[in-house]
């Protein structure tokens, strides 16, 4: 499993393509001016470029992560620290590879995706701990929704059958091997046949009946799977609890990577009482090299403008300030964790 892993990990970066990033060192305080969270107390700094460039990693066409990236580079673009756009990835283990070298600056990722790229384990196993990411703010939790063909009434019976695991290199497929290697003990191309497909690519082939389920680590309602549950083509089963609180133990590392869930009665078609899961938080995170300024200013503009931000895509719809001490155990930016501080939520 590990030579797999390490092989999916080198193949990801081999397809990695650079994009234009833009940042500057930080600036050291004035002598005898009190810092907090390594950067300067008080406000950011007014001589950011706001010509400069930066890349904002995505995910895959159809997919939340695509759609919320692209949201966020345009929210955040021309408003006075930089121009922002926005880079089509497989998802978030790819946007981790391009934040670690240099190819985007920002981007979307997985809380799960993030502690493994940080503690060097499972995808990232290959190049070892990483001290490269930082996380700004929470944008939504992400519950796991085991999407399977209408036929199929239990977890147990997806042994044998095909399941798509998202596409090559995706945080999709980094998950399905911790979750049906390492959680629940089956092989690919023994217990199950894997379909590396992206998000569009699983619906259409539950829908044809060229797969029988698909991993979706999203918001729930999933959108691109509700006209196909809507159709009577695919529902939502539960996961055993025994993998629930597998993966939701911590064990040795320094971060929870996931926490129990629920997807709430009546969230899909046909579906009358909750589902029990697991989630974890999405996040906007970035390069631990980007400047703290242009980070305080970036996380400042969220915030005061959250009013504005939330009605453009329904995953953003519950995101508020307070889902920050969700995040607040992993490695903040400093730029960021000024900005809490300074507002007192941290």
């Amino acid at each position: 499993m590990k030579k797999i892993l390490a092989l999916l990990l080198a193949a990801a970066m081999i397809f990695s393509f650079a994009a234009c990033t833009s940042s500057e060192p930080a600036a050291e305080p004035a002598e005898g001016e009190e810092q907090t969270a390594e950067g300067s107390e008080g406000e950011a700094a007014s001589n950011l470029d706001n010509s400069a460039i930066y890349v904002v990693g995505t995910g895959g066409t159809g997919g939340t992560f695509n759609a919320v990236g692209a949201l966020m580079a345009n929210f955040l673009n021309d408003k006075g620290f930089g121009q922002f756009s926005a880079m089509a990835t497989t998802g978030g283990v790819q946007n981790c590879i391009f934040m670690m070298n240099g190819d985007a600056d920002f981007g979307m990722v997985s809380r799960s995706t993030f502690v493994e790229s940080t503690t060097g384990r499972n995808t990232f196993e290959a190049v070892g701990p990483s001290d490269h990411l930082r996380a700004i703010a929470p944008l939504y939790a992400a519950i796991y929704q085991q999407f399977v063909s209408s036929d199929i009434n239990d977890f147990e019976d997806l042994k044998g059958k095909t399941i798509s695991v998202g596409g090559p290199g995706s945080g999709d497929e980094a998950f399905a091997h911790v979750f049906f290697e390492g959680i629940c003990g089956w092989e690919f191309d023994k217990d199950f046949t894997p379909a590396y497909l992206g998000s569009s690519e699983s619906a259409d082939a539950i829908r044809d009946g060229h797969a029988q389920a698909m991993t979706a680590l999203a918001q729930a309602p999933f959108s691109i799977m509700i006209e196909v549950v809507n159709a009577g083509k695919a529902k939502v089963i539960p996961v055993p609890q025994k993998y629930i609180d597998a993966i939701c133990e911590k064990g040795d590392d320094p971060y929870a990577s996931y926490i129990p869930g629920t997807i709430p009665a009546n969230t899909f078609k046909g579906q009358t009482e909750d589902i029990p899961s697991f989630s974890a938080a999405t996040i906007f995170g970035c390069s631990a090299e980007l400047d703290d300024d242009l980070v305080y200013e970036v996380t400042k503009y969220i915030w005061e403008n959250i009013d504005e931000l939330t009605p453009l895509h329904a995953a953003l719809a519950d995101m508020k300030i307070e889902d920050v001490k969700d995040i607040a155990d992993l490695p903040l930016h400093p730029g960021a964790l000024r900005y809490y501080q300074e507002i007192g939520i941290l």
